[in-house]
């Protein structure tokens, strides 16, 4: 649930990247784009025979790193999926998620993120098809005596949350609005600094994804509590690539919608948040 901001930053990003390789690229003489399940051969690709992923590692459990550094999480293993049908190796840039739209075309393929369908990313970037439902949530510190019952009761609270990201779109309109009143905004570069200031009573609430809030809460069962949940208003990801791109798009669709029926969905969700 991230927004795309600073379009004009991409030159002064820093990304890390990390390889990742399933198997060799050729085995028994057959290379992978031979027995791939979807023909990429009209789609251009940053490097040949690899999806150049944009991501930004360190939003669990989406994107997150192993204790050896590689990454981990729900849209790493939906990244290596889709790559694996395209007949592809694996590229993943770890990029600061305030510039990442910006290097889509130039530095990788495409951005696979916990990103947000919205109309505002629509207009500079192509999606996939949806592949998983988010809502907002608002976290607590357990035993706080802090009562939310919708998103309007953050009046006269300071909220934590993830810079970048559509809970701060939203909080930020909801203030303009005056739908929210003095409330006191705490962005950060990431979702674990917002917890962080939580733990350390910096601010009364974390505002983020359910699937984000979901993971907080079962990992640390005794720090923290939901206060709310925003069922009504669902938000969903989705695949972010250029505009132009629409070869890739179709090639993606056609990768996720074969997963689909495999049951690929139904067991990463199991995997992730159980």
């Amino acid at each position: 649930m991230k927004k795309v901001i600073a379009m004009l930053l991409a030159s002064a990003m820093l990304c890390v990247s990390f390889v990742g390789c399933k198997g060799n690229d050729k085995q028994n003489n057959v290379s992978k784009s031979d027995t791939a399940a979807v023909d990429v051969s009209d789609v251009k690709f940053i490097k040949d025979g690899t999806l150049t992923v944009g991501m930004e590692i360190g939003y669990p459990p989406f994107e997150d790193k192993a204790e050896n550094g590689e990454p981990v999480g729900y849209d790493v293993d939906l990244v290596y999926a889709v790559a694996d049908k395209l007949g592809l190796e694996v590229n993943i840039v770890d990029t600061a998620f305030d510039v990442i739209f910006a290097g889509i075309g130039t530095n990788y393929d495409c951005v696979v993120s916990a990103v947000t369908i919205t109309d505002e990313r629509r207009e500079n970037c192509l999606f996939s098809d949806p592949y998983i439902d988010s809502y907002q949530a608002v976290v607590i510190k357990k035993g706080s005596n802090i009562k939310i019952e919708s998103l309007k009761d953050l009046s006269g609270k300071s909220v934590a949350l993830q810079d970048a990201t559509t809970s701060k779109a939203l909080l930020e309109d909801m203030i303009e609005t005056g739908t929210v009143k003095d409330c006191k905004m705490g962005p950060s570069e990431k979702v674990l600094t917002a917890f962080t200031a939580l733990d350390n009573g910096e601010y009364d609430v974390v505002l983020c994804d359910s699937p984000v809030a979901d993971t907080y809460l079962t990992n640390y069962p005794d720090k923290y509590e939901l206060a709310f949940l925003d069922h009504e208003n669902v938000e969903q990801f989705g695949v972010a690539m250029a505009k132009d791109n629409e070869a890739l798009q179709t090639a993606i669709n056609e990768a996720m919608a074969q997963l689909k029926d495999e049951g690929f969905f139904e067991d990463n969700t199991a995997k992730w948040f159980a």
